[in-house]
């Protein structure tokens, strides 16, 4: 257990700071990378169509990979465009709603397609965890996910209970141990969360 404790405080921890500074600097970025951004042909499952009217599937250079979203582009997804989501809903695919899609709504997000910021659960070779199974909304604990595959580690600490909400580390969920989509390092820190009694 000692090995997975070190890898944490000294490998996922760390990595973790860094994305969170990745994510920062994406503000400055994508602006300048979204005068860039070209459609491209769809190739992947998860989209088969326009999302919706005037979407395009729009990328941003390989450069600015970090930044991008693979999934959906530049644009966002079919939600993007409702108000709840999207403070430039009006606009939905202008300049405005695609900086705040990629720099704000989801910051780096090209990271959960690199191995170092990200893993698939089902490719791990092994997995457990201590505290609770389940932590979430409502279900308040704690809990250290950690796994391995080959020689490669990844750990996670989550905790959530009355003095808010802490998440660092992979989001390897106990619950999900066959997710075959990519989860990618996270940093949580929200004094102000409370979960409802």
């Amino acid at each position: 257990m000692t090995k997975y404790y070190l890898w944490f405080l000294f490998i996922d921890l760390p990595l973790s700071i860094l994305k969170v500074i990745i994510a920062l600097v994406g503000i400055f970025i994508v602006p300048i990378a979204l005068p860039f951004a070209r459609e491209e042909h769809l190739k992947h499952s998860l989209i088969k169509k326009q999302l919706y009217y005037a979407w395009e599937y729009k990328r941003l250079p390989k450069i600015f990979a970090w930044w991008d979203n693979a999934d959906y582009g530049v644009q966002g997804n079919d939600v993007f465009r409702r108000e709840a989501y999207n403070p430039f809903h009006e606009r939905v695919g202008g300049f405005l709603s695609n900086w705040y899609w990629l720099a704000i709504r989801n910051p780096a997000n090209g990271l959960y397609k690199t191995r170092l910021f990200s893993v698939v659960p089902k490719e791990l070779d092994y997995m457990a965890w201590l505290g609770s199974q389940l932590v979430d909304n409502n279900k308040p604990g704690w809990q250290f996910v950690f796994g391995r595959k080959g020689r490669r580690l990844y750990t996670g600490l989550y905790y959530y209970k009355g003095s808010g909400e802490y998440r660092f580390g992979f989001k390897l969920l106990p619950t999900e141990r066959t997710r075959e989509r990519e989860i990618g390092l996270t940093f949580i820190a929200n004094p102000f969360k409370r979960h409802k009694k």
